[in-house]
């Protein structure tokens, strides 16, 4: 599987935004900047969207290239998934459990296995209870873990059908879904987080997996390769939708209170995240050495990710820092132990290629 290099640079920037916006939310930095271009931090939580559009791209394409002529795929596809996966979510959970907050631990044995259960089987975001309970931002790898079986099982289908009736698929459910959650859950009405884990499970993001899988499948028909003049298209493309996303967001930045921005608004953001990754994927240029520290903050992004939340609240428990000194020290900390687990952990459980997979291949996907 051919490598893109930029879009690397989106995974750096969608962690940036998910560990600035803890940051600033959790943090309470009241006076970080309400205007500008810095105010995009505040909505850093549609970090989360860019990588569920990154992933549709990536796995889908991964998994529809396995599949052609192999028919053993699925048994390589998954296991490709458990080891790039696994082995960080479980350390960052037990690391969370152990010594930032042992809160599920405390509540007697069963809860503390049902907690521990669900995320074992990553089925922790379906259930209040378990959602963020250990790790908050584990509820997406719970997510993106549905999504890779979702692919598994539906390869066939993918493999056979255009990118265009995929996309329309994947934007119909997404919206009829969340549609469903306004009449169980009316804006306005019930608590943000009760909606939050309702509207965002699979198919309510399916508008976002579906832009990726649509790109993939154009990739797969040769249609996403080098050139100035398309990856210029496409970002401008992505600067109109994007920029759209972001006038209609700031009127009504309640979002859970807005009927129209839990159904329609992320389409949009879909739209415009698929439009700016094919830019990056039709780039002539990999932007070379100008590029690279951006570059290796997206291949080390899982731990941004999964690192920045155990970092943070330890900092907020054990010092007086805030504002401006926690974010640098949530940075530090984060991208120090981030570096640390890709190459003295991750890398250790991606060394061997699956059982018939080359080398050389296994380490390209």
């Amino acid at each position: 599987m051919q490598r893109y290099p930029l879009v690397d640079v989106l995974r750096a920037f969608a962690a940036l935004l998910v560990l600035v916006y803890h940051v600033i939310e959790s943090g309470q930095w009241v006076a970080f900047p309400h205007e500008g271009l810095l105010r995009l931090f505040r909505m850093g939580w549609i970090g989360v969207d860019l990588f569920f559009v990154v992933s549709g791209f990536v796995i889908g394409l991964s998994a529809m290239q396995s599949a052609v002529d192999n028919p053993h795929w699925r048994s390589e596809f998954a296991e490709r998934r458990l080891r790039r996966i696994v082995p960080l979510y479980l350390l960052t959970c037990v690391v969370y459990l152990f010594l930032v907050d042992p809160t599920p631990l405390t509540h007697g044995l069963k809860n503390a296995v049902i907690d521990i259960g669900a995320h074992l089987l990553f089925i922790h975001n379906l259930f209040p209870r378990t959602y963020s309970s250990i790790n908050a931002p584990s509820w997406s790898v719970g997510l993106e873990m549905q999504f890779y079986l979702l692919v598994m099982l539906s390869c066939g289908w993918l493999s056979r059908t255009s990118g265009w009736k995929i996309l329309l698929v994947g934007i119909g459910i997404a919206v009829a879904w969340r549609f469903g959650t306004t009449l169980a859950l009316p804006p306005g009405e019930s608590s943000p987080e009760k909606q939050v884990m309702k509207a965002m499970q699979l198919p309510g993001l399916l508008d976002a997996f579906g832009a990726g899988l649509f790109l993939a499948k154009l990739s797969m028909a040769g249609r996403l390769k080098p050139s100035w003049s398309r990856s210029a298209l496409a970002a401008l493309a992505a600067l109109l939708l994007l920029g759209l996303a972001w006038h209609f967001f700031w009127p009504n930045s309640a979002y859970w209170n807005n009927f129209g921005m839990i159904v329609f608004w992320r389409v949009l953001v879909a739209s415009g995240t698929a439009a700016l990754l094919a830019a990056l994927i039709m780039c002539p240029s990999g932007g070379g050495w100008v590029v690279w520290p951006l570059r290796y903050l997206g291949i080390i992004s899982y731990g941004i990710y999964l690192w920045h939340v155990p970092i943070m609240w330890t900092l907020i428990q054990t010092t007086p820092w805030r504002e401006g000194q926690l974010l640098t020290g949530v940075l530090g900390g984060t991208l120090a132990l981030a570096a640390l687990s890709w190459h003295g952990f991750e890398k250790m459980w991606l060394k061997m290629p699956p059982k018939n997979v080359p080398r050389q291949a296994a380490r390209s996907l």
